[in-house]
């Protein structure tokens, strides 16, 4: 009977292990690696980290709030294999970008690192097209505005800014960097908050999550009034509107932007497709950026 309890007991204890072993590992999943060649930036104490890949006219791309450059890997080989030259950037705290202190950072402070690499990458007078995509899509806008003279257009991808997200929405977005929860409760939070109907979330999305990245950046949206980022400056401006999104919904980004901003702004809906869209329907987003780019950001194929 003793022995029984004893083994019993033991039993559970290793279960408890293992289990809470897989999601501390799940917890510490890193993102998957970048396309492109590894190339950091020393700026003062800061690093930065980014990856180029290809030749031709440069795109600037940057990920999501907490997610890293490798988030863009299947468009990035796509625009490279079109003709473009692509400068994919992990943001503060992902890869070999130093997560600094955020005390009085504004998005003027992310952008301005862009411009840092930008300046190092691009040649003096050549322009670039920047895309933001969820959170990267607030600093591709303050760069645009910050530095007009560097960008002929902008590509912003599940676009938002300006109208409080969802209540359920923002509860799913917060929960999906719960990575110490099961891969049972995460990925339901996480299809909600990213994506639509039967698309399944790919395994890259449920790790790669940095909590202190997104804390920097939810830290500089709220320094940093949508009026100083929300027109993008002045180049034209790509909206790739997922139809499903149920974080920045059309009704509060493509609709108000081109109402507001009227022909310079393109907008291109995607259906079935929600925040995370490019897993979801590359295809379709693909056409339209080279739609667009063909336009204003040609390249000499």
């Amino acid at each position: 009977m003793v022995m029984n309890w004893w083994m019993t007991g033991l039993l559970g204890l290793v279960v408890i292990v293992v289990v809470g072993g897989v999601y501390l590992w799940r917890s510490t999943v890193p993102p998957r690696p970048s396309v492109g060649v590894a190339t950091t930036l020393i700026s003062g104490d800061e690093a930065r980290g980014y990856y180029v890949s290809g030749s031709g006219p440069s795109i600037v791309l940057l990920a999501s709030a907490g997610r890293a450059a490798s988030d863009f890997n299947e468009l990035v080989v796509t625009l490279n294999e079109s003709g473009y030259r692509t400068i994919a950037i992990d943001p503060p705290g992902i890869g070999d970008s130093t997560l600094m202190e955020k005390e009085g950072m504004t998005g003027h402070d992310l952008a301005r690192g862009v411009h840092e690499i930008v300046e190092k990458e691009v040649a003096a007078g050549e322009k670039i097209v920047v895309l933001g995509h969820a959170f990267g899509n607030r600093i591709a806008r303050t760069y645009a505005a910050d530095y007009p003279d560097r960008v002929s257009a902008t590509i912003l991808a599940a676009a938002g800014g300006k109208v409080a997200i969802d209540p359920k929405a923002a509860d799913a977005l917060r929960s999906s960097f719960l990575t110490f929860m099961p891969d049972w409760w995460r990925r339901p939070k996480i299809h909600y908050a990213f994506f639509s109907g039967d698309n399944a979330v790919p395994d890259y999305w449920m790790g790669g999550w940095s909590t202190g990245t997104a804390q920097l950046q939810g830290y500089t949206t709220r320094r940093t009034p949508s009026e100083d980022f929300w027109g993008g400056g002045v180049a034209p401006m790509l909206v790739i509107q997922a139809m499903d999104d149920t974080i920045a919904p059309p009704e509060h980004t493509a609709v108000l932007l081109r109402e507001e901003f009227g022909d310079r702004v393109t907008v291109a809906e995607i259906e079935n497709a929600g925040h995370a869209l490019f897993p979801e329907q590359p295809e379709k987003i693909s056409a339209a950026m080279l739609a667009f780019l063909a336009i204003h950001h040609p390249t000499d194929r």
